[in-house]
C-alpha cells in the first residue's frame, strides 16, 4: 500500500498538473481501469462473470475501461447503469470503446442477473462524493452486500467522502479497493476501513 495520503484537493491538483505537462486525463483513466483489470486477471485463475455498477462520472469511466479489458480477456461482463446513461465526456469515450460481447442490465434486473455473477465492481462514485446515496443506489448496494461474490471498488467505496468527513448510510462494502495514485484520508478512517477491505494503490503515471 502506498505511504502517500492525499486530500481530494491534492489529488485533483496532481491530476491537473499531469494533464498540463503531457499525461492526459484520458490516459490516467486508461491506467486506472486497465491496471486494476490486470490485477484482477492475475488474482483469478479463471475468468469471472463480472457485474460493473456504473454511475455517470469519471469513476464510471474507470469502470468502463476495466470492463473493456476484462471482456477482451474473455471475462463475461455485464454493465448496470445506476444513474442513467448521460455520462461524463471521458466516460462516454470509453463506453464507445466497449466490445460487443459486453451485456447491459437495468437496476430492476439486479435480482435476475446477480445469481450469475462471481465478481462485482463498484464504479458509481469517486472520492469527491458528498451527501447521501440516492435510493436506487442504496437499494442496489443493500442487495449486493448479501451476495456471496467477490466485491471490488474503484478508488473508494461509493458513499464514502474521500477526505473522510462523511460516510453515507448504505455505502458500498468491498473486499478489495483500488486506490488511485495515493491513499485518501478516508482510506485510513476507522469507520471506512471495513468498507474498503484490502487496499491496493494503483500508479496512474506513465
Amino acid at each position: 500500500m502506498s505511504a502517500l495520503i492525499w486530500t481530494v484537493a491534492k489529488m485533483k491538483a496532481w491530476e491537473d498538473e499531469q494533464n498540463r505537462t503531457g499525461l492526459s486525463y484520458a490516459r490516467m483513466m486508461e491506467h486506472a481501469g486497465s491496471r486494476a483489470a490486470a490485477d484482477l486477471i492475475n488474482r483469478f485463475s479463471d475468468p469471472q462473470h463480472t457485474l460493473v455498477l456504473c454511475g455517470r462520472g469519471n469513476n464510471a469511466g474507470d469502470g468502463l475501461v476495466l470492463a473493456r479489458i476484462l471482456s477482451e480477456h474473455h471475462w463475461p461482463v455485464t454493465i448496470m447503469w445506476l444513474q442513467g446513461q448521460q455520462l461524463s465526456p471521458l466516460a462516454e469515450v470509453n463506453r464507445a470503446r466497449l466490445p460487443a460481447a459486453v451485456v447491459y442490465a437495468e437496476p430492476m434486473q439486479l435480482n435476475k442477473v446477480l445469481p450469475e455473477m462471481q465478481l462485482i465492481v463498484d464504479a458509481v462514485y469517486g472520492t469527491g462524493f458528498r451527501g447521501e446515496l440516492p435510493e436506487v443506489v442504496r437499494q442496489c448496494f443493500a442487495t449486493v452486500v448479501q451476495a456471496s461474490v467477490f466485491k471490488v471498488t474503484l478508488d473508494i467505496p461509493s458513499g464514502v467522502a474521500g477526505d473522510g468527513d462523511k460516510v453515507a448510510a448504505g455505502s458500498f462494502q468491498a473486499q478489495l479497493t483500488y486506490a488511485f495514485q495515493a491513499l485518501k484520508p478516508a482510506h485510513c478512517l476507522v469507520q471506512a476501513l471495513p468498507l474498503c477491505g484490502e487496499i491496493q494503490c494503483i500508479d496512474l503515471s506513465d
